[in-house]
């Protein structure tokens, strides 16, 4: 009988502690400003939006994004040219050419939106 209520008081403390942290999720996903889209502005143009603890780790959370993307969009496309370290070569002109449009302070993170542009960049994202 003893053991049954420490293991009750247990799993209490267990499913509180549980529930703290299901809420600071919550209130963590409510802070994402989700006005502005990542994707293709045009051709030449590409944005992502990423977090971070800093603005440099938001940054570099936000190229490693781009180059992701590309990953994907050359993988679904079924191109030979989805190595991601020849794709970092490939775009470290745009990646470090890029712009911060916007850094918007959370209670949990930095959010950036983040642009790089280049004549032809959608083809060369595309590259087949």
């Amino acid at each position: 009988m003893y053991k049954s209520i420490i293991v009750l008081l247990f799993l209490a403390i267990l499913g509180i502690s549980c529930q703290k942290n299901i809420i600071q999720v919550t209130q963590n996903s409510d802070n994402i400003d989700s006005s502005t889209i990542s994707g293709w502005t045009d051709e030449d143009t590409y944005t992502v939006q990423a977090s971070g603890e800093t603005e440099p780790q938001a940054l570099e959370m936000a190229k490693h994004q781009i180059l992701k993307d590309i990953v994907n969009v050359r993988v679904r496309n079924q191109s030979p040219y989805n190595d991601i370290t020849k794709i970092r070569n490939e775009f470290e002109t745009p990646l470090n050419g890029g712009k911060i449009l916007n850094i918007k302070n959370t209670t949990y993170a930095i959010q950036i939106t983040f642009q790089i542009h280049e004549k032809g960049l959608k083809k060369k994202f595309e590259r087949k």
